[in-house]
């Protein structure tokens, strides 16, 4: 760059500036091979409802819900997700979003106890990522699904902090994309998707972005996100810890807005 700045015309630093002025990494970058999109309505649940209930839900507005495939802090067990659950549920018409609850931020307002170590920030993504890739696979989920990794909030006041984030969801992202899948990253608005959003156009970021604010609003756009970063490859959490009966059946679920990559089988 150095080069260019010394050598350019005055047209030619113009374009420079304003290509680094436009966050564009996530704008710019090419369509994950196999990777799927949908647009609707969609839930998350902490355990993965028995198939009865699934069929049940079919009545719902719901065509897509979020599962939670692994992760040392992921919250239940989830015992019955299987590839026979996921091949059986999807039979019934069924989209998957794939999440994967690995180590957390080392500032973060949770209760998760496997946090990321400053050290090995790097090194833990890409372990994550391995993890999660393979969890995803034995349950079913094929080369090009969306796998969200779910930070939650953290208080991105603190430097060192958000950088080690930073550092982890490069690598996790860098990592999912090299296994063949598309990276995706859950996290609330206020945190982990506004420090994405700053340093777009610096470092790797996801594929797609799940964020969280509970404000009601079925919808992808935001004034908080930039049109042109992850559009199309968006899901948004709108409400959360609500229950809904559908079919006589009812579950304790979060209400999302999805306009982007879902799990591939």
């Amino acid at each position: 760059m150095r080069r260019i700045l010394r050598v350019g015309t005055t047209v030619a630093l113009t374009v420079l500036l304003l290509a680094y002025a436009v966050p564009s990494a996530d704008a710019a970058r090419a369509r994950p091979r196999g990777m799927r999109t949908v647009a609707g309505a969609a839930f998350d649940t902490c355990e993965a409802q028995p198939v009865d209930a699934m069929q049940a839900w079919r009545a719902s507005p719901y065509k897509a819900v979020g599962i939670y495939v692994g992760g040392v802090n992921r919250g239940c067990a989830n015992r019955g997700l299987t590839r026979e659950w996921v091949r059986r549920v999807h039979a019934q018409g069924w989209e998957f979003l794939p999440i994967y609850v690995g180590a957390q931020a080392s500032c973060s307002t949770s209760r998760k106890s496997v946090r990321i170590d400053p050290a090995r920030s790097w090194d833990m993504g890409r372990a994550d990522a391995d993890d999660a890739v393979d969890r995803a696979a034995a349950v079913g989920f094929a080369r090009g699904s969306a796998i969200y990794f779910d930070m939650e909030h953290y208080d991105n006041r603190n430097a060192d902090c958000r950088r080690d984030v930073l550092n982890f969801v490069s690598a996790w992202s860098e990592r999912v994309r090299a296994r063949g899948y598309t990276a995706g990253y859950y996290s609330s608005l206020s945190s982990g998707i506004a420090d994405l959003v700053r340093f777009a156009g610096t470092r790797a970021m996801p594929d797609a972005i799940w964020y969280a604010r509970w404000d009601d609003r079925a919808s992808t756009a935001t004034d908080d996100i930039p049109d042109q970063l992850w559009r199309g490859r968006r899901v948004h959490q709108h409400h959360g810890n609500v229950q809904e009966t559908y079919g006589g059946v009812t579950v304790n679920i979060d209400r999302n807005a999805l306009d982007g990559p879902v799990g591939v089988l």
